[in-house]
């Protein structure tokens, strides 16, 4: 196996596809319908060359792209040179035990506090699945 793949890609591709849909983690990232791996790459240089492969690229910031990889290309395309290391994507677990208390809105509700929301951060959450926006 390439030393590039990280191991739960390897272990993804060793694995039969029967037993890849039955888990949790390993069958993340690939599409039935297309017959391709969506994968996440460390890359420099140019992607160019993947083009004849059939290879979508999706370019990031600082040499991250996102490859869209027929299914039985995924280690000719980490064999590349331009291509330092490929991970498959993971999937996203969140829970809120009690959302109103760690929102702070119990000890806020009530009370006059003549808050104008100056120097506010809000953060989004997107695991693909699910949007979860915060603001304070």
């Amino acid at each position: 196996m390439n030393q590039k793949l990280e191991d739960l890609l390897q272990l993804a591709l060793q694995t039969s596809e029967e037993t890849r849909e039955r888990t949790e983690e390993l069958n993340v990232g690939f599409n039935d319908i297309t017959r391709s791996w969506e994968l996440i790459v460390k890359y420099h240089g140019s992607l160019d060359v993947l083009e004849a492969l059939n290879v979508q690229v999706e370019y990031l910031i600082a040499g991250y792209a996102i490859l869209t990889v027929p299914d039985g290309l995924v280690e000719r395309v980490a064999e590349l040179e331009e291509i330092e290391y490929v991970e498959k994507p993971k999937r996203f677990f969140y829970e809120v035990t009690d959302p109103v208390t760690d929102s702070c809105i119990r000890q806020l509700s009530g009370q006059d506090l003549s808050l104008t929301g100056r120097g506010v951060l809000v953060a989004v959450l997107d695991s693909g699945e699910r949007v979860i926006l915060l603001s304070g």
